[in-house]
């Protein structure tokens, strides 16, 4: 029987993350690819545009606020999973913000780590990579 080979390590994969985060489970799905493919030793670049580039401003604290239903959990920000990440996998992961989108939204100051660049690197850093997937608005 034929298995299937594991990717070799060190290859890039590209996230885009466009639109209204909370709007579906976008969101998580873009972390968990993100967590997996940094786990097997890939690289990571998550690209926000849209109002995604507010996940991760210095105004969202750590924690989410909290629910009535389940008042003793924490469940961690967006901001929060991004440092997580941007700490603990050092430069094989990178949280990109578009400039233009983050402006319209008064998103500027993002929490350290995370990268403001100019849109039309979203194209470049797409192309460049071994495997790319946008996730967001139809």
């Amino acid at each position: 029987m034929d298995r299937e080979q594991p990717a070799p390590a060190g290859r890039l994969l590209f996230l885009g993350l466009i639109g209204a985060p909370y709007e579906s489970d976008t969101l998580t799905t873009a972390v968990r690819i993100a967590d997996e493919a940094l786990r097997r030793q890939h690289r990571v670049e998550l690209w926000t545009c849209g109002f995604a580039t507010t996940l991760t401003t210095v105004q969202v604290s750590g924690v989410k606020p909290r629910d009535v239903r389940a008042w003793d959990a924490r469940y961690p920000t967006p901001a929060a999973l991004a440092a997580h990440l941007l700490e603990s996998r050092g430069g094989d992961f990178r949280w990109l913000v578009c400039r233009y989108c983050a402006e319209e939204r008064g998103a500027l100051e993002q929490i350290p780590g995370v990268r403001i660049r100019p849109p039309y690197e979203f194209l470049q850093r797409a192309t460049a990579a071994d495997a790319s997937l946008v996730l967001g608005v139809k």
